[in-house]
């Protein structure tokens, strides 16, 4: 989901193979599963310990980009220290801690290693199916069709098993975190700026999280993962910082540990009950998105944070020790916030100055059609002086995000906050312009001045007739574009994160090309895979999130149970 205070966001780790007990090594040709179509590895001894190596049997392309090939076991010599627990979480981002928190509520002895030098968080709020806070103002949805419309938009790569574990258990996790939050002062709100169309639509269950204790101007994604280490730190977890995970340890086909790189020398942590990979998506590597996910080096530019975290460790591990990832290519999180946060529904041009699209549709269809266009991926919305006007004359048939603006569900729309930031758009003049003629606009924005005056006259002349033959934007959404002053606001897509991962199932185990688990080893969050395909849908606004926290929720029971 889009972070509220337009900052970035989230942090992670990296990792890699064993000594001692075993390595989960595999060949450069065996990893090939990873670019082409996956195969069922077999186990070749190697060693006294038996380390798998997985030999390459499929047809279709090679890879061979080093992020593929596993590295040289790490020396016994070389380890400095040993901590022996029952759950290692490799990541403390929000999943991570998530997980973290439920192992141990539930009994585990827990040891969470990071990357970074501290927890870390993003965004702006979870997305659920359903809430306490949600029932107390009367939402209630439709699960089957939720599922439907799901499954539908992520092009039927979705394992539906996994949309229905998300739909069915979103809401036991937000009331077990609702607890904590609210301890900490924490008030939640349902964002009320869904997007309200027949189709793309969005239901309002996005929880925002406002007040406690967090330094003012942080994103609220901070509060979220803050709220849930402290509880993790109280429930007894322990957390290596600084300590970047990078080799997972097999004994047999089991994986029982981590090996991970601090400043001391290596440490090897061994996990009697499992190790949980948390460690974010690929969005901070090039060759891995080049190789699974190339929408994604496509965009204007990509909103992770800390800058050198979210690098594929988890995935990488997770291959190397024998996991298949979800289909590929990849599925991205692209949102329309690379330059300005609104575009509303009035009309978009290309730097051509033409038409290019419906307007009236979701964000990651504005950020995918924009980076198609010619010259630059990116567009400028543009209306008139009226827009303040119309806009709330749209809300019931549209909204949404970078339409609509924050606002609690229930709560009238006002202007107030959205000309603010317009205005300073325009007053820094890298985003925003406004000009007293069409002419004089399209020469601020560099876009032919004869094609761009004619493409606002058709549209004028498509709202006069009452229907648009041109893109099918709804009768109810037409608006002339005649009253200056005039404006234009650039906006194009971001990347915020790659959600695809390995393969899991509905305990969250790290599943093998024969869709077989790998003993001892799970995954969530953006490390896991096959809840998305195609694309990131948002009928629950937020999802990401909220998969993180459900997923986290429910691994904490699995891992003890296992």
């Amino acid at each position: 989901m889009s972070n509220v205070s337009k900052k970035k966001g989230l942090s992670r780790r990296e990792f890699l193979k064993s000594s001692g007990v075993v390595a989960a090594a595999t060949s450069s040709a065996a990893i090939l599963g990873a670019c082409s179509p996956q195969v069922a590895p077999t186990a070749t001894p190697t060693t006294e310990s038996a380390v798998p190596t997985t030999e390459a049997a499929s047809s279709g392309m090679n890879c061979t980009s080093a992020w593929a090939n596993p590295p040289a076991p790490v020396a016994e010599s070389d380890i400095v220290a040993t901590i022996d627990t029952e759950v290692v979480v490799v990541g403390a981002g929000f999943a991570g801690l998530a997980a973290a928190l439920s192992a141990a509520e539930h009994g585990a002895k827990v040891v969470v290693i990071e990357k970074g030098t501290t927890w870390s968080g993003r965004g702006g709020g979870i997305g659920v199916f359903e809430s306490r806070v949600m029932r107390e103002l009367g939402i209630q949805l439709n699960k089957e069709e939720v599922a439907r419309e799901w499954i539908e938009m992520c092009g039927n790569r979705s394992k539906e098993s996994l949309v229905w574990l998300f739909l069915n258990n979103s809401g036991e996790a937000m009331d077990w975190w609702l607890d904590k939050a609210q301890a900490y002062n924490l008030t939640p709100m349902i964002w009320g700026g869904n997007y309200k169309g027949s189709n793309y639509t969005e239901y309002p269950c996005y929880h925002m999280f406002f007040g406690g204790i967090m330094e003012q101007g942080r994103d609220p994604g901070s509060n979220l993962a803050w709220v849930t280490y402290e509880e993790a730190v109280k429930a007894g977890v322990d957390f290596y910082f600084e300590t970047p995970g990078e080799q997972l340890v097999k004994e047999g086909d089991r994986v029982v540990g981590v090996i991970a790189r601090s400043k001391d020398g290596y440490k090897r942590f061994n996990a009697s009950k499992g190790v949980i990979l948390a460690t974010g998506d690929i969005g901070g590597n090039p060759e891995m998105c080049k190789d699974l996910a190339p929408l994604a080096l496509r965009a204007n530019k990509s909103e992770y944070y800390p800058i050198g975290q979210n690098t594929g460790d988890g995935h990488r591990m997770g291959l190397w020790a024998g996991g298949a990832f979800q289909d590929t290519p990849f599925p991205t999180m692209i949102h329309p916030q690379a330059f300005s946060w609104y575009q509303f529904c009035f009309l978009f041009v290309n730097k051509r100055g033409e038409r290019f699209m419906n307007e009236d549709t979701w964000v990651q269809a504005r950020s995918l059609q924009t980076m198609m266009q010619p010259e630059v991926p990116w567009a400028y919305a543009i209306f008139d002086s009226k827009w303040p006007e119309y806009v709330p004359q749209t809300l019931p048939y549209g909204g949404g995000m970078f339409w609509d603006n924050w606002r609690a569900y229930g709560q009238e729309w006002t202007p107030d906050m959205t000309q603010a930031t317009i205005d300073e758009y325009i007053e820094k003049g890298e985003w925003g312009w406004k000009a007293d003629t069409l002419e004089e606009l399209a020469e601020k924005i560099e876009v032919p001045v004869d094609t761009f005056v004619k493409t606002v006259a058709r549209l004028n002349e498509l709202v006069e007739a009452g229907q648009d033959v041109d893109f099918g934007r709804r009768k109810e959404l037409l608006f002339p574009i005649k009253d200056p002053p005039f404006y234009a606001l650039k906006f194009g897509g971001a990347l915020l994160t790659v959600v695809g991962g390995l393969s899991v199932d509905t305990k969250l185990r790290v599943l093998d090309a024969n869709q077989n688990p790998v003993p001892g080893l799970y995954a969530v969050g953006n490390v896991s895979g096959d809840l998305y395909g195609t694309d990131y849908p948002i009928q629950i606004p937020g999802n990401s999130h909220g998969r993180c926290l459900t997923w986290g929720y429910l691994v904490g029971k699995a891992i003890n149970e296992a």
